[in-house]
Formats: structure tokens, C-alpha cells, sequence
């Protein structure tokens, strides 16, 4: 029996050292076959005994070192260390591929670095042997570490909300920009006319305007732009579409709103207007025209309207709101 058990110890020793010989050689051809950027090569799971085998790269990209590695690495070393938001996301993938639910295991999550960092692993595996009941003994996978693609990623997507924001908003006002603005009115006017239901619009701009960029330079009229969409934000009410149409123009639409009303709401905003602070001898007023959708068939034709009153209301001596023709 000695003998015997002093044998299957050298079968063993013998067995691990051509076990670690193939590993090494197979992990060195990861590079040869699967020279893609971030790989961290393969990894192969002994189900039954929890024993992983993979290329060292993989603990490396984390920070271990082969001594600092245990001697029997299970699948728990590196799920273990895996994002919390991120953990059972990745044993859902997991539980899914081992039950035969999917054909494989593929899923990107953020893991713990020793040094206390974040790294992004993209993991990809599936169940090659299985037993007489269909149980599975062995996987096989590959690893990349996606971590710079995925800051940069994070970056265009930053970059991308940026230019959005650019677009839709006014610089100056920080209220729609005028493709937003006609989009947004768009939306509104084609609901509105499918539900039977109504809504205001008004148009308002700075009197004078050309005369305070001609006298007081274009910051000052910069300045007084970004006053009348602070008048406009504080006035209106979340549910208005607010925007700069153009120049010192703004258009304000009001969702299920009189001309009442809504002359109420431009009383309110020349009132914030004026009262905004100027230059000494610079007391800008504002004038504006409304219309509802019911006088008009479409959205152009009911900003003309209200771009008639406007016009009007300039015609009739300036800082008033003019609601009918």
C-alpha cells in the first residue's frame, strides 16, 4: 500500500508539472491566436473540483502576482472581487449558461483591483464537457481587459451629451434653441390637434434691441438677452416650452392655456424683466403678441398670428402684450 500511494504521489507531481508545461505553452499561443487588444488570454474551470486555470495576465491586470496567488485558485478569487452593482448581473449570466438556458456565458463588469482601483473585465465562456446527466464538468473561456475602451467610451458618451446639450439649448438663456424649440412645438401641436385640446402661444422681444447693441456695445445686449430668459424661466411653469426663436425673440408655448392666462404669464415676465438690474439710464422694456390654436389650422400659421400682434403691440408704442388683432 506504501508503495502504491508513493507512486500515485509521483503520477500526481508528474501530472502537475506537464499541467503547469501545457499551460504555460498554451497561454503564450493566447497572443499568437487571439492577438486582440486588452486580451488577458484564456481560462479554463474545473466545475466539479472549483479548480480555474488561467493565463497569469488575468491576475496581473488586477495587480497579483503569481505569489500572490493561492495554490488552488477557485472561480471565487475573481467574483469575489467583482463591483457590487455589477455581481449578480454577472451570476445571473452565470446560473443562466450552467443551467442550459443560454449558449453561452458572455457579460462586462467592473472588478477590484489590489491597489484599490477599477478595472473593466470582459468575460466570455462556455460549458465544453458535461456528464452522462448533462451536468457540467468543464468551461472554457477568454478575458480582455476593456478598461480604456470603456473610458473612452465614457468619454464620447460625455462628449456626446455635450454637443446635445449645445443643440438644444440656447448658450445664452440656457432655454431651447430654435431646432429644439420647433421641435418641441411640433410635438406639442400635434398632440394637442389629435386630443381636441388647446394651447397658447406667445412671442416676445426686447424694444429697441439694435439700439442697446448700437449704444451700449454687444455684451450689454448679450446681457440683456440672458436677463429676459431668467425673466422668461422664473415667470413660465414647468409644463411651458420655452425658447429663443431668434435674436431678442422668444417664443412661449402654454399647454391648455386662455389668452388670459397667458397674458398674465407675460405680465409676469416683463415685470421680472424690468426690474432685472441695468446700467444707469438703461431701462429696457419688452413687448409681445398672443395666440391660441384655435384661431390657427397649424403651428406656422398661429406663430404668425401672434408675430402680427407683436408687431402691433410695436406699432402701438412698445411694452404691451397684444392678444387680439
Amino acid at each position: 500500500m506504501e508503495e502504491l500511494y508513493k507512486t500515485l504521489l509521483k503520477e500526481n507531481a508528474a501530472l502537475k508539472r506537464l499541467n503547469k508545461e501545457l499551460s504555460e505553452q498554451l497561454f503564450k499561443e493566447d497572443f499568437t491566436h487571439y492577438p486582440w487588444m486588452g486580451n488577458l488570454g484564456h481560462w479554463y474551470w474545473d466545475y466539479p473540483e472549483n479548480q480555474v486555470t488561467f493565463n497569469p495576465l488575468k491576475a496581473e491586470a488586477i495587480g497579483y502576482k503569481n505569489e500572490d496567488l493561492p495554490e488552488d485558485v477557485g472561480f471565487e478569487f475573481f467574483t469575489q472581487k467583482i463591483h457590487p452593482e455589477d455581481y449578480e448581473h454577472v451570476m445571473e449570466q452565470m446560473r443562466a449558461h450552467l443551467q442550459g438556458e443560454t449558449p453561452v456565458w458572455e457579460v462586462k463588469y467592473r472588478i477590484l483591483a489590489k491597489d484599490g482601483s477599477w478595472k473593466v473585465f470582459y468575460d466570455r465562456g462556455k460549458i465544453t464537457q458535461r456528464d452522462a446527466n448533462q451536468k457540467p464538468l468543464f468551461l472554457s473561456g477568454i478575458v480582455f481587459d476593456v478598461t480604456e475602451s470603456e473610458c473612452s467610451l465614457q468619454e464620447e458618451i460625455q462628449k456626446a451629451r455635450y454637443w446635445q446639450n449645445q443643440a438644444q439649448y440656447d448658450h445664452l438663456t440656457q432655454l431651447y434653441s430654435r431646432y429644439e424649440l420647433e421641435r418641441q412645438l411640433n410635438l406639442l401641436d400635434q398632440k394637442t390637434r389629435q386630443t381636441k385640446g388647446s394651447y397658447t402661444l406667445i412671442i416676445i422681444d426686447i424694444d429697441c434691441f439694435k439700439n442697446i447693441n448700437d449704444t451700449h456695445g454687444h455684451l450689454m445686449g448679450d446681457y440683456a438677452i440672458s436677463q429676459m430668459g431668467a425673466a422668461i424661466a422664473n415667470a413660465c411653469r414647468y409644463s411651458d416650452i420655452t425658447g429663443r426663436y431668434g435674436g431678442d425673440e422668444f417664443l412661449i408655448a402654454l399647454p391648455d392655456t386662455s389668452k388670459e392666462q397667458a397674458l398674465n404669464i407675460a405680465s409676469r415676465i416683463q415685470s421680472e424683466f424690468v426690474n432685472k438690474p441695468f446700467l444707469s439710464g438703461l431701462n429696457p422694456s419688452i413687448s409681445g403678441g398672443v395666440a391660441t390654436s384655435s384661431e390657427a389650422t397649424d403651428i406656422r400659421k398661429m406663430i404668425a398670428l401672434a408675430d402680427e400682434r407683436l408687431y402691433l403691440a410695436k406699432k402701438n408704442g412698445r411694452s404691451q402684450i397684444v392678444i387680439a388683432s
